[in-house]
């Protein structure tokens, strides 16, 4: 591990500390949307019409105003910005060498979803293939959150945080 005395600075730009609270709520707020669109019926109240640049149910349209109900949607955009918040804030007593555990951990888990996801081609096939595919972000955004606490707990183990 580098030293703070390094000549290298590497600053990354992530989201302050609190910016975990607000993460962790949209987490939050997506286990209902996630339920109701799963197991919940669908609610009509949902069903709204949107502007779509593409759009394929029985047919394929382009730059639309279309029917659709939203729950998937705010479910995944919830879920995703939610993780998103919550992978790139800081730590509470933020260290000078996490950054360089960030980066361990993004790139260990950006080869862990590449390979999760070449293997996914070999043993998945027909629209399933586009679940397994949107899921990948998801998966890759939980990969690098395990990650980067493993290489935390590490670096707290071995007493080397600087």
């Amino acid at each position: 591990m580098l030293n703070p005395e390094s000549s290298l600075k590497l600053n990354l730009s992530i989201f302050p500390y609190k910016a975990k609270y607000i993460g962790f709520l949209l987490m939050a707020l997506s286990v209902p949307f996630i339920y109701l669109y799963f197991w919940g019926g669908k609610p009509e109240i949902f069903n709204i019409k949107i502007f779509a640049i593409v759009t394929t149910y029985l047919q394929t349209k382009y730059f639309v105003v279309s029917q659709t109900n939203i729950l998937d949607e705010l479910a995944a955009i919830f879920l995703i910005g939610g993780i998103g918040l919550v992978s790139f804030s800081k730590e509470q007593n933020e260290k000078f060498n996490y950054n360089f555990l960030r980066i361990k951990a993004l790139i260990n888990s950006l080869f862990f979803t590449i390979l999760l996801w070449l293997i996914s081609f070999l043993l998945v096939y027909g629209m399933a293939i586009f679940i397994v595919s949107f899921s990948i972000l998801i998966i890759f955004l939980l990969a690098y959150n395990v990650l980067f606490r493993l290489y935390l707990h590490q670096e707290k183990t071995k007493g080397n945080l600087l």
